[in-house]
């Protein structure tokens, strides 16, 4: 039995289907400050859709000037790379031509953590929220428009898979 250790051929399984709290950073490149509040409502808006729609656990999210995060765990029978391309291909389509103009698009990809303690899970939450904060660009995280600290009624309240701490 040969086996090809080719890279690709690695990653394709990486992620089990199993549940999972994942949390997510998405930038562009090169990096450039241009997403604008039109762009910021096209993000969050789609946060708040996969939330409302039963397709994500949704605990935080900030929308940055060049990129932004999410922590969130998905509802069966979705699978990490589906939730995103579908969600890239919304938020692809409704920025393109402020992105193009700005030449500059999404990353090709996106990082990703799997966040398995409460511990871990607190802390996250704390730094996508704190992170506009820490930016300098508002005072306290529920003043920024595109964070979770002001969007709360997006927020899943009881948290599904997080494990005792390690």
């Amino acid at each position: 039995m040969t086996l090809d250790a080719h890279s690709r051929n690695l990653r394709e399984h990486r992620l089990k289907d199993v549940s999972a709290t994942f949390f997510i950073t998405k930038s562009l490149q090169p990096k450039k400050p241009i997403l604008n509040r039109e762009a910021t409502e096209v993000i969050v808006s789609a946060f708040g859709f996969a939330a409302q729609k039963q397709r994500i656990y949704l605990r935080a999210f900030v929308v940055m000037p060049d990129h932004w995060h999410l922590l969130f765990a998905l509802k069966e029978p979705l699978t990490l790379p589906k939730f995103m391309h579908d969600l890239m291909s919304y938020i692809g389509g409704k920025t393109s031509k402020l992105l193009s103009s700005h030449e500059t698009s999404w990353q090709d990809g996106y990082y990703d953590t799997v966040v398995k303690t409460a511990r871990q899970f607190e802390y996250v939450a704390c730094y996508v929220e704190q992170n506009p904060v820490v930016k300098g660009l508002v005072e306290r995280p529920e003043q920024w428009d595109g964070s979770s600290a002001k969007r709360t009624d997006f927020i899943t309240e009881s948290w599904p898979y997080l494990y005792e701490e390690e």
